[in-house]
């Protein structure tokens, strides 16, 4: 029996690191370099990463590594186009009751039409690749592991947009240094809102009822999905997306990256302060 995992890890050609499908301790486009070096498999990175910008294709995608019939799966992708244009690897996949078997490995070499429906039907398989059996619930955990990162991905989209709108709305008073970030839990998700306040002490979080600036849209629904973590990983979540929106946005600056000092957390307990790449417009 084959062991498949999602590990971490900055594949070739990519900025920094994120899941990648290790087969019995190994990256798969590492494999297929190796019996096909000519190939131009190196680097390859997993169509289930939510990098895929075309709705139809994620779509597809999904649909066909979820299914219980035997399908062709697209599996690896470009990370330059991250479509299913370019290179696209593919695995003829067949599910049983206790396992999943890779029974083929190939390359797309379909004409492009009919996109992204004809993904498959045209395949140049890897002979020198072995069939792959895997044990179903590990696969299971496999796939989950990448449908969460895309959960916790949608979440840093609805922050972005929500401090974005914000940024473009609201008029922040200038004598606002600090902001904070609430994290509050319900039956149905959770949600965060956001105050800001004249004044911040680093030993001492009660500044954070000071409260001088309440947006009109306070607080922001992470949608359902976000029950599936716990407090600790939601914070942890939270605290990511809104670094990574002050990394990533690089003009015009915010008030998330000019403020003097932001945390995020659950009222006054455990608060975590976010890290700020840019503190000056």
């Amino acid at each position: 029996m084959n062991q498949i995992q999602a590990i971490y890890e900055q594949s070739e050609y990519a900025n920094e690191p994120h899941l990648t499908i290790h087969v019995d301790g190994k990256p798969l486009d590492k494999i297929l370099h190796e019996l096909y070096p000519e190939k131009n498999i190196i680097g390859l990175v997993p169509t289930l990463l939510d990098w895929l910008q075309d709705s139809k294709e994620r779509k597809l995608v999904w649909e066909r590594i979820r299914s219980k019939q035997k399908q062709v799966v697209p599996i690896l992708m470009c990370p330059d186009d991250v479509d299913l244009w370019c290179i696209v690897i593919n695995v003829e996949v067949e599910k049983t009751q206790q396992t999943v078997r890779w029974l083929r490995i190939g390359i797309d070499d379909g004409d492009g039409e009919n996109m992204p429906e004809s993904i498959g039907t045209s395949v140049e398989w890897l002979s020198k690749v072995e069939p792959m059996e895997f044990d179903k619930i590990k696969y299971n955990t496999f796939v989950s592991k990448f449908q969460t990162e895309i959960e916790k991905d949608e979440i840093g989209k609805l922050l972005d947009f929500w401090i974005s709108r914000i940024h473009d709305n609201e008029l922040i008073p200038q004598s606002v240094k600090a902001y904070h970030f609430n994290i509050v839990a319900s039956n149905a998700d959770y949600k965060v809102s956001i105050t800001g306040a004249n004044n911040y002490n680093i030993e001492n979080d009660q500044w954070i009822y000071q409260r001088v600036f309440i947006p009109k849209e306070e607080y922001i629904s992470l949608g359902k999905h976000s029950k599936m973590w716990n407090p600790q990983e939601i914070q942890s979540i939270v605290k990511n997306g809104i670094e990574q929106f002050i990394e990533r946005r690089i003009s015009p600056v915010t008030f998330a990256h000019t403020a003097a000092y932001i945390t995020v957390g659950f009222d006054h307990h455990n608060l975590e302060k976010v890290t700020q790449r840019i503190f000056e417009s």
